[in-house]
């Protein structure tokens, strides 16, 4: 499944990079990139059709913020969908909230087997997502984090503007868009009209 994609690790520590590399080998990556500094992302060449980006919690929140930022704000828009996941050990709930307000897909916390792991990965392909830009946030869906979530249906209410994608991946063709709504928070509804 994986061995159209590639893999990039970004992070400045090499022998946790070396190790999990072997990893991502075994999950059938088809290429995988060690990159050890955020602004090298921009440089190294995203030569497959799609890219998952990993992430560790061992890298200052910094620089897992500018990665997950110059990611989204890739010069070109298909990748500007990658999936950036973060690999971590033994984070509190507030941790893991405060990660997905980031902007990550998903987060993985070891130990776990790579059955799971690859489980986990799949979900992030061949099915629709959503994905929302604000001013301050560019990423999926992350209502999925609060106690309280809308019944399933239920258009998002927002108090500002904001643009809903809904896009798919897929190892052959990469991620490409398969819808765009603009919300308008001040625009007055049709139905209020007259």
């Amino acid at each position: 499944m994986f061995k159209r994609s590639c893999a990039f690790i970004i992070c400045a520590d090499g022998a946790w990079a070396k190790s999990f590399h072997t990893v991502l080998a075994e999950l059938g990556f088809g290429q995988i990139e060690h990159i050890h500094d955020t602004k090298s992302i921009n440089v190294v060449p995203f030569a497959r059709p799609l890219q998952f980006c990993f992430l560790t919690h061992t890298s200052p929140r910094h620089e897992i913020q500018t990665a997950i930022r110059t990611v989204r704000q890739h010069k070109h828009e298909r990748h500007r969908f990658s999936p950036m996941i973060l690999l971590a050990r033994d984070l509190s709930r507030q941790q893991i909230h405060d990660y997905v307000a980031m902007g990550l897909d998903d987060i993985l916390q070891f130990p776990c087997s790579l059955k799971f792991m690859d489980a986990r990965l799949k979900r992030q392909i061949s099915k629709p997502l959503k994905y929302y830009e604000t001013e301050d946030y560019f990423g999926p869906d992350r209502r999925r984090s609060q106690d309280e979530l809308p019944q399933q249906g239920e258009q998002r209410k927002g108090q500002s503007d904001y643009r809903r994608y809904l896009i798919q991946r897929d190892p052959f063709k990469g991620s490409h868009i398969l819808d765009v709504y603009d919300h308008e928070a001040h625009a007055t509804p049709v139905d209020q009209v007259g």
